[in-house]
């Protein structure tokens, strides 16, 4: 019962964000447009599933506690948030691009805007602030955000 309108919120979030593939699908997924869109989702979910492996794989042979900074995690300070951003916009591009009735079109921008709060918001934040508190001010920590980009982020907020 406590845990409900948070399980409801969750699936009407997962709900919206599969719009853009029932609207790409149904639509015939046809035309150069769509085609690149769908590329570069499929890019954006292959840059989060790296960055989980190589993280996970990592951790496991040098300890929960290592900072991975090699790797994709060179570039992108959270591949997967960056990834999925990147996927989920892409996917829903591709939606745009096939058209669609605009009541699967509001639903789909929803699903998008909806994931993005909890991406580049809560999630990208949240975790920006974890590594800060644990290894800010190391020298790898230092040189390692100086040279990598967090990916697309807001502070829902208005924080730092």
């Amino acid at each position: 019962p406590k845990r409900t309108p948070v399980v409801a919120g969750c699936s009407v979030l997962y709900f919206l964000m599969a719009q853009p593939l029932r609207i790409t699908l149904a639509g015939g997924a046809e035309g150069k447009a769509v085609a690149a869109a769908v590329a570069l989702a499929f890019v954006g979910f292959a840059v989060a599933a790296l960055g989980d492996l190589q993280k996970s794989l990592t951790k496991a042979i040098r300890g929960s506690d290592h900072l991975v900074t090699g790797g994709i995690f060179r570039f992108l300070r959270h591949p997967n948030y960056t990834g999925e951003v990147f996927g989920w916009t892409a996917s829903t591009v591709a939606a745009f691009c096939t058209g669609g009735a605009p009541v699967g079109l509001v639903a789909a921008a929803l699903g998008w805007v909806g994931i993005m709060f909890v991406l580049a918001g809560e999630a990208s934040i949240g975790l920006e602030k974890k590594q800060k508190d644990k290894y800010g001010g190391t020298p790898e920590y230092e040189s390692w955000v100086k040279r990598s980009w967090a990916g697309p982020m807001f502070d829902p907020k208005g924080g730092n």
